[in-house]
């Protein structure tokens, strides 16, 4: 059974048991949220605003017995087409820039550090998850009907999950929902002799105990709420009994840093320290300098196997991969340039002439990236930006048109807090009025709302700034903008790890600059909350934003969900609580040297390794290239 109907089957099940259970029909009831000048009133936020509609139908199924659904991921070996490769060669040395790459990792605790993503990438040449995204079968590849590209980062929807460390689930809706897992036979942790652990099989234990610990992480207790237990029923079955459905569920432990699978022993031994590392991923922690690079070597007792014109082949094929750090921008072009990086995934479309004229060897793909800058406001406990006519004065003070040319490509400047093709997206001619406004850039209108806001002469803020350069560039154009409409910006220069703590305990004076998913609605809506994962949005909530939350992360309907999702989209955009920027046009760079690669970005949560264990590199053809 394919797993799209699977999805479709297990949502039609949990609605009808919605259905019996409430025996009535449901209506959607609208919220009002304030106006943003003094001149127009706010379009009250219902479903009729956009041009979804929820029908309500009463459906009814009898059953005697439990009715479950069976989800069999992908196996141990993947397929390509015979003929479409030549014979893969072993060996070698794969350079990745990674999303991360202009600084030193913000940890080697990925569940637990202040900048997940920061981890997260360093890490996942070693680590696995029970999910993660299938691009044996959906990708772009020989073999993948493409159905997904995997061209967006923490952009993978959920029915192109496959098994990793999980071979099947199954899904069972009565008498309580739970989710029962085969885990994967035969997968070992490679060991570390530095901690004095010896190579062993993965089991179900490790599952609980990685998942258990998860859910412990401060400030993600309401993250996990829907989940009552997870236990360990056999050698090789976890069993998650929920209390609720949650729509997010396959992102949660298959798409980000906290599903992870980790082995005790590397916790007992300290996880923050790189020479404590073990996973039972294709590649081996060896080696990391700081500021220089992590090396990471062939796991030689990887499970994974790829087959190719019939053969089949033990993955990885490469010998030893890279991450180099790199703080200088131009730095890092001219090693792309000159074959130092092999693949570079995104590359600032800036860069795009430069290098189709002085490496037109190299693939230079362009695509948006999913991910974009904001502005994110300290609504609670800044004197200036805790004030919603003021943070609507600036963004309507923000060239974000000019911005998205100059910055980003020309990418689509409308794209906060969820991106075109998103779930829970609104078109922008199906936006209320006011809220077009806010996107319009007026500063005449700017100065007169500050006015009335109380600041006729204007103010003065603090933008605190990491060393993404995008980021820096934003900040200095927002104070040469804000400065037409009396609005003075103190920008306060911090590094990586301190900014990723101050968004996540909104310790920051006024504001920051940060990075932001526009794909995933509720990984989106999440960050978008006023404080930090799993707190109220903001003490009053006046809008009910926290309660469209949850019952959108309730809702097996998806049409439904839907709605509600385009209700908190909207609710967020008239709060102004973050100004979001263009969603980029980049680049994503390769040479031709690299073989068995189709143009996939991100499997999961910036992961490249499920595309760089079944590549092998061409080294004839490397070297006729004069590299």
């Amino acid at each position: 059974m394919k797993k799209g109907l699977i999805w479709i089957v297990l949502t039609l099940l949990i609605v009808t048991s919605l259905i019996l259970a409430s025996c009535s029909n449901t209506t959607t009831s609208s919220s009002t949220t304030t106006s943003i000048v003094p001149t127009t009133s706010v379009t009250s936020l219902t479903t009729s605003t956009i041009s979804t509609t929820v029908a309500s139908t009463a459906t009814t199924v009898t059953t005697s017995t439990p009715v479950a659904t069976s989800a069999t991921t992908t196996t141990t070996t993947s397929s390509i087409n015979p003929g479409s490769l030549s014979a893969p060669t072993y060996g070698g040395t794969l350079t990745l820039f990674v999303n991360e790459g202009y600084a030193d990792p913000t940890g080697w605790d990925a569940m637990m550090t202040s900048n997940l993503g920061g981890a997260a990438e360093w890490c996942n040449p070693y680590m696995e998850w029970l999910l993660t995204g299938d691009i044996a079968t959906y990708g772009l590849g020989p073999g993948a009907n493409g159905a997904f590209a995997f061209n967006l980062y923490e952009g993978v929807p959920e029915q192109y999950f496959g098994g990793e460390l999980a071979t099947g689930w199954t899904i069972q809706t009565s008498p309580v929902l739970t989710y029962t897992w085969s885990i994967r036979q035969g997968v070992m942790f490679t060991g570390n002799t530095k901690i004095g652990m010896a190579p062993r099989e993965l089991t179900a234990a490790d599952v609980v105990y990685s998942e258990q610990r998860a859910i412990s992480r401060p400030g993600f207790a309401t993250a996990f709420d829907w989940l009552t237990s997870v236990q360990a029923t056999g050698q090789f079955t976890v069993v998650w009994t929920c209390s609720s459905f949650y729509s997010n569920w396959a992102w949660r432990f298959g798409g980000t840093a906290l599903g992870t699978i980790w082995p005790q022993e590397v916790i007992t031994a300290g996880p923050d320290n790189w020479q404590n590392q073990c996973g039972t991923g294709p590649f081996i922690l060896t080696s990391y300098v700081q500021g220089s690079e992590a090396e990471y070597t062939r796991n030689p007792n990887y499970w994974g196997s790829v087959t190719i014109q019939g053969q089949s082949y033990q993955e990885p094929f490469i010998q030893k991969l890279d991450y180099p750090i790199i703080t200088d921008t131009s730095t890092q072009i001219a090693a792309l340039r000159v074959g130092k990086i092999d693949w570079d995934p995104k590359v600032a479309i800036t860069n795009q002439t430069n290098l189709a004229s002085t490496a037109p060897q190299m693939t230079a793909a362009t695509y948006a990236s999913g991910i974009i800058d904001l502005l994110k406001f300290n609504r609670l406990s800044s004197t200036i930006a805790n004030q919603q006519p003021v943070r609507q004065a600036l963004m309507i003070g923000t060239d974000l048109k000019t911005i998205a040319t100059l910055e980003y490509g020309g990418g689509q400047y409308y794209s906060f807090p969820l991106a075109p093709g998103a779930v829970g997206f609104i078109p922008f001619d199906q936006l209320p009025t006011a809220i077009q406004t806010l996107w319009t850039y007026n500063p005449t209108l700017a100065k007169q709302m500050l006015a009335s806001a109380g600041y006729p002469n204007g103010l003065t803020i603090q933008i605190d700034c990491g060393p993404i350069q995008a980021e820096q560039d934003d900040a200095n154009i927002l104070s040469s903008e804000w400065a037409q409409i009396g609005v003075k910006v103190v920008i306060n220069s911090i590094d990586s790890t301190t900014l990723a703590t101050e968004f996540n305990n909104s310790s920051f004076k006024d504001a920051l600059m940060y990075y932001f998913t526009v794909v995933n609605p509720f990984t989106a809506f999440n960050l978008a909350r006023a404080g930090i994962a799993g707190a109220q949005y903001l003490p009053s909530d006046p809008a009910g934003t926290e309660a469209l939350y949850e019952k959108a992360s309730a809702d097996p309907n998806p049409i439904s969900r839907t709605a509600t999702l385009q209700q908190l989209n909207l609710a967020f955009q008239n709060d102004v609580g973050d100004i979001g920027f263009a969603n980029a046009n980049v680049l994503n760079c390769y040479w031709p040297w690299l073989k068995n690669y189709y143009g996939e970005i991100d499997a999961s949560y910036y992961n490249q390794i499920p595309m760089i264990k079944r590549m092998w590199i061409d080294q004839t053809q490397k070297a006729g290239l004069g590299h």
